[in-house]
């Protein structure tokens, strides 16, 4: 008789747990902020001077994903490598050849080098914009870097006419993590304040003495600090990890620098 009177109870007990557990929200997997796109990614964190991006949110937005174990995705889809390219193209017939964007999402511990093949592909195919998305804490939405690729080379130029510019800034790496900017030493990855302060100085000197960018000098339509020269040039060796070079774009973007661009030639291994 007890059995069949505390029958109704543990029924009871059950819906009750059932209930709660499916009220319960779950934990989200961490993965690429895209989680219906290619494989669950650990990307990049700890930083934060990202900005957030509803574009790689959309569905026109084009993301390509590299897992750690090598495996190229353009969307949801995995390609060899030397079909990256030819996939990508289709997807950018909307943009405009100026503003030709693609989302990538990177394993934190991949090298560089990955990133660095993958970013020569896409440029061939006309891309001349990454954003690199990242975990940034705090942030409910999409976050990426925007970053700018250089042209390929163009084997007819005489590099010995070329004058080169001389408020170009490069913020380097070694294989060893020490940062430079140009030929200055600047410490370490682990603590990029005196590259920070640096660049901040640098760009504060440039406003009082109205240093613009090339063909911005008479732009009164646009913002002061727009047209100022504040681009930083990010190089880095092959061999290092991609979380380190992210860290390091982070750097330079708190401190004002914009555009960043990406070296992608004459790298070290």
């Amino acid at each position: 008789m007890k059995l069949k009177s505390s029958y109704p109870a543990v029924v009871i007990s059950l819906f009750a747990i059932l209930m709660f557990c499916t009220a319960c929200p779950r934990r989200p997997e961490r993965q690429h902020p895209a989680s219906n796109l290619g494989p669950p990614i650990m990307l990049p964190k700890g930083v934060t001077n990202a900005q957030s991006d509803s574009a790689a949110a959309t569905e026109s937005a084009v993301l390509v994903s590299v897992a750690v174990d090598g495996i190229y995705y353009v969307g949801a889809e995995p390609y060899p490598f030397d079909q990256v390219g030819e996939k990508v193209s289709p997807q950018l017939s909307g943009q405009k050849d100026s503003d030709k964007i693609v989302f990538f999402a990177g394993s934190y511990n991949l090298d560089y080098g990955v990133v660095v093949k993958l970013i020569d592909a896409l440029r061939k195919v006309g891309v001349v914009n990454i954003g690199l998305l990242v975990d940034q804490a705090g942030s409910k939405g999409r976050n990426s870097f925007r970053v700018q690729i250089p042209a390929e080379p163009n084997p007819n130029d005489d590099l010995s006419k070329l004058k080169p510019n001389p408020l170009t800034l490069v913020a380097s790496m070694s294989k060893d993590l020490k940062l430079r900017l140009n030929q200055d030493p600047m410490g370490e990855a682990s603590d990029p304040t005196t590259l920070t302060q640096k660049l901040a100085g640098i760009f504060q000197q440039r406003k009082a003495v109205h240093a613009y960018q090339p063909g911005m000098e008479t732009r009164t339509d646009v913002p002061e600090d727009e047209r100022l020269e504040k681009t930083v040039v990010i190089k880095a060796p092959r061999s290092i990890r991609y979380v380190d070079v992210i860290h390091l774009i982070d750097a330079v973007k708190g401190a004002g620098a914009n555009p960043i661009v990406l070296q992608v030639d004459d790298l070290s291994d």
